[in-house]
């Protein structure tokens, strides 16, 4: 009575998820990540920063970051 070997199943999370489609994307909000900038910037310094930010390739939320590093190496 022989038996059959076992297999053992070394797939990762990522793999496993691909094979059943991928989780499905959330619906995006508006973007609300990006309209929370609105609060500190009025439309138009937000329009100047969003658009720098786009000329990058960025978010807003990574050239504000960016900005602020930039500015505190600078200030030393």
């Amino acid at each position: 009575m022989l038996g059959k070997a076992k297999t053992t199943v070394t797939s990762t999370f990522a793999e496993s998820e691909r094979k059943k489609g991928g989780r499905p994307k959330k619906p995006e909000g508006e973007h609300a990540k990006e309209n929370r900038f609105a609060t500190y910037f009025s439309p138009s310094e937000l329009a100047i920063v969003e658009s720098a930010a786009n000329s990058y390739g960025m978010t807003v939320g990574k050239f504000i970051k960016m900005a602020t590093v930039r500015m505190a190496r600078l200030e030393k």
